[in-house]
């Protein structure tokens, strides 16, 4: 059976192979709070992660993606099973499906963070309770049911699921991606930053296999979040900076955030929360693409350069990071180093028109 075959739809009335993006969303550590929490509480617990999960999954479908001509039970499904979620897309175009979920993923995660029982625990100086999410691509058997929806069964849901549990062990956003998914977009995006592959058994997977965290998103919250739920995001995100126990993906959607609300400019509080993260992560690819550009409008050239040159030297395959480094040395009048960063963000997905290469006298 060809490629083509495998990858298409089955047609209406048929049953067949349909190749699906798959992400697999859970709360961390539920059964530590069922085990302190009574029955109504936890099931209240429960009942608001699922309903924040809808709202969120309903603006993204429905709102943000509504031009797209996806139909619910066959572009897309939503489902719930306890205290987990499920989303099933297939759009016909596999390498944006598994985006649009790592895009989901982090938007789930901001809303969540948002939530009262987040705030509460911020406001204490407790972590956030956290999301675990595993995106993984592959072919499912599908079965075209009365409703014209698919029944989708197959492996790939299973380790989808694997995927997930996996995440929980991760130490930046907790988004696992598998090897096949990865390969669908691996260097052709410039706004979520990888971390190197890893080996990890997951039971009932014979074959050990290869999966990469999420280390750093630019993939802006405004607009892709439920407006209520951002409002959430933003007020604990705020909170959650002012203590030592916030997670650097906190830093990294608020940075975004912050930056394109504000003109696009670093403002100086922001620089100064770049610089308490650099404290703690002086690899955070956020904090110095944003304290880069925060010195960089300030007036100071040099120390911007040195900052650009660390985040090229961390992530060298960060396409932003290079193109952003050309820019400046231009402005610099470095001209040879000017072209050979803008040369190497052409090598990490930037396109030529983006930004022209130098004059060589």
């Amino acid at each position: 059976m060809s490629e083509s075959t495998l990858s298409s739809a089955p047609p209406p009335g048929q049953d067949g192979p349909l190749e699906t993006a798959i992400l697999f969303v859970d709360l961390v550590s539920s059964s530590d709070f069922a085990s302190v929490l009574g029955l109504e509480d936890y099931a209240r617990y429960i009942d608001s992660f699922e309903q924040l999960c809808r709202a969120q999954c309903n603006h993204f479908f429905q709102v943000l993606h509504g031009n797209k001509g996806w139909t619910p039970g066959l572009q897309y499904e939503v489902q719930f099973l306890g205290d987990e979620l499920i989303v099933y897309l297939h759009s016909g175009n596999v390498p944006n499906d598994v985006y649009q979920l790592v895009a989901l993923a982090i938007t789930l995660k901001c809303g969540w963070l948002g939530t009262a029982l987040n705030r509460q625990r911020v406001e204490s100086g407790a972590p956030s309770a956290e999301l675990a999410c595993g995106i993984h691509v592959g072919h499912v058997w599908a079965q075209r049911t009365e409703a014209d929806a698919y029944k989708r069964r197959g492996f790939t849901i299973n380790v989808a699921k694997r995927v997930e549990s996996a995440s929980r062990e991760g130490q930046n956003f907790r988004i696992y991606v598998s090897d096949p998914a990865m390969k669908r977009v691996n260097r052709r995006g410039r706004t979520v930053l990888f971390s190197p592959r890893k080996i990890v058994q997951m039971k009932g997977v014979v074959v050990p296999v290869g999966v990469y965290e999420v280390v750093d998103s630019f993939i802006n919250p405004h607009k892709r979040v439920v407006q209520t739920l951002l409002d959430g995001f933003l007020e604990v995100a705020h909170k959650a900076m002012n203590t030592n126990a916030y997670d650097l993906w906190i830093h990294s959607c608020l940075q975004v955030y912050e930056e394109a609300k504000n003109g696009h400019k670093v403002t100086k509080e922001n620089l100064d929360l770049c610089h308490k993260t650099l404290n703690i992560d002086p690899g955070n690819a956020s904090a110095l693409l944003h304290a880069a550009q925060g010195t960089r409008d300030a007036g100071d050239h040099e120390t911007a350069r040195l900052i650009y040159e660390d985040l090229t030297s961390s992530w060298p395959t960060f396409g932003e990071g290079w193109l952003e480094l050309g820019r400046l040395l231009k402005k610099m009048g470095d001209p040879a180093g000017a072209r050979r960063a803008i040369l190497q963000a052409r090598r990490c997905a930037v396109a030529p028109e983006e930004e022209a290469l130098p004059d060589m006298e």
